[in-house]
């Protein structure tokens, strides 16, 4: 009697929480984007996760994750200084109060817990004597891609990341830099890589149109951002909510986290012997901190890629909605909320980058500009050009390397495209309740500028 019961509340909880969501459907609203087999894990869990029966349904809360991570760690409970609690707290916050999926609620918790767990596992490694040598040498002259989401960022630090001179950290390394078998380095890299990739299928296997957005891979060169989710938490599981209202993130003084990160390459090109190698690295959430990049990074060379202003914000909302895709999935996605969000956050982004790089905190700072059109139309000639603006040396075999990739990339994009199974997507700004002449308008300053 007690399970026929808990079968029928079930049921109506799970019929009324559609019949609700049709009936405060917004104008803009769409149904995510997620595969059958998603909506159906969504639908089997949401019972679960109303009545937080399962830890990963409940509320967010930094002590009890804490807590987790420790004994997932045998123990360890040393997470050195304590700037990160209050963006993790703030965050925390907020992914409660939105509306989540029973997926998007699980993912977000394991986005937090591996984030912790990490830096548990970082800070006990550095600690131990044998491991001190890896903190006293230097990075030197790091090269930044830099540049809102959707600009080239990816492409460009890819083609960056070719160079026999450059070294780009992994997904692998970032999401866990501490060897898991540190006696066998084959076998630490082929773990560490099989754990990572199993997370992004599983990712794909909830949206599979991500991968025809932003290329991911446990042993491709990754975004910073995977490693400074220890301190600030912002990545899939949490961009959408933390460049909406009410803009907590904004005012978070990051200038921490970055010295952190120092210690994370620091580590990596340790383990590797790569110290003669120039770090190249990328994230686009970079543009709108630099004066806390600055911080850990005082030497560094900031390259900031530009794209048309309206193909830019409405290529990022795209993005957005694709995040949302996976982590709201049980309800509507509000385009306009979307589009107002990224045409917000993409305007203070670029105006906190030109502050910055036009200010004499930047002296100490090469930079370099890269136009998303001549990227696309002449990627070799474009890093050409750069290398000699940055004084770099650009030799054949590093060419022959360029040519090679482009021509594969070339290729591989032509299959995804001809296919039909995975389309690149495709966006226009009237979708998200924004005007092309609007946005065109805020951004004129910056066009007029940069362009």
């Amino acid at each position: 009697m007690d399970q026929l019961n808990l079968f029928t509340v079930s049921l109506g909880l799970i019929v009324g929480y559609y019949v609700i969501n049709l009936a405060t459907k917004p104008k803009f609203g769409v149904p995510p984007r997620i595969s059958l087999k998603a909506r159906l894990g969504n639908l089997l869990l949401l019972p679960l996760s109303f009545f937080h029966i399962s830890p990963v349904f409940k509320p967010l809360k930094l002590s009890s994750l804490k807590k987790a991570a420790s004994k997932m760690t045998k123990g360890l409970n040393d997470f050195g200084d304590t700037w990160y609690e209050a963006p993790y707290t703030e965050t925390m916050e907020m992914v409660n109060e939105a509306n989540y999926s029973p997926i998007g609620r699980a993912a977000a918790n394991d986005f937090f817990l591996r984030r912790l767990i990490a830096r548990l596992r970082l800070i006990d490694h550095l600690k131990k004597p044998e491991n001190s040598p890896c903190l006293k040498k230097p990075i030197n002259k790091p090269l930044f891609v830099v540049g809102l989401p959707r600009t080239g960022t990816t492409f460009l630090h890819r083609l960056l990341s070719l160079d026999p001179n450059a070294r780009s950290p992994r997904t692998y390394e970032l999401f866990d830099p501490v060897p898991r078998y540190p006696d066998d380095e084959v076998k630490d890299k082929k773990s560490r890589i099989k754990f990572v990739q199993k997370a992004i299928d599983k990712l794909l296997l909830c949206v599979p149109h991500f991968s025809g957005i932003h290329e991911v891979g446990a042993d491709l060169p990754e975004e910073c951002m995977m490693s400074l989710g220890c301190d600030i938490p912002m990545l899939f599981a949490t961009f959408h909510v933390l460049i909406a209202p009410p803009y907590k993130s904004f005012e978070w003084k990051s200038g921490q986290a970055y010295k952190n990160y120092v210690r994370v390459l620091q580590l990596l090109q340790y383990q590797s012997k790569s110290f003669d190698k120039r770090w190249t690295l990328k994230c686009p959430v970079h543009l709108g901190l630099l004066p806390f990049l600055s911080e850990g990074f005082e030497d560094a060379t900031i390259v900031w890629t530009h794209r048309e202003p309206t193909q830019a914000i409405g290529s990022l909302c795209s993005f957005v909605r694709a995040t949302q895709d996976m982590h709201e999935g049980a309800s509507y996605i509000d385009l306009a909320k979307v589009g107002a969000d990224v045409n917000n956050f993409g305007n203070l982004w670029i105006k906190r980058a030109d502050d910055f790089l036009s200010s004499e905190k930047s002296k100490n700072h090469q930079r370099g500009n890269v136009m998303y059109t001549e990227l696309i139309k002449n990627p070799v000639e474009t890093v050409k050009k750069l290398y000699k603006d940055l004084n770099y040396e650009f030799t054949p075999e590093y060419e022959k390397l360029l040519t090679e990739y482009i021509d594969e990339n070339n290729r591989e994009r032509a299959k995804l495209k001809k296919s039909g199974a995975k389309k690149l997507h495709s966006y226009e700004l009237k979708d998200f309740n924004l005007e092309d002449k609007k946005v065109a308008e805020g951004l004129a300053w910056y066009k007029k500028r940069y362009f």
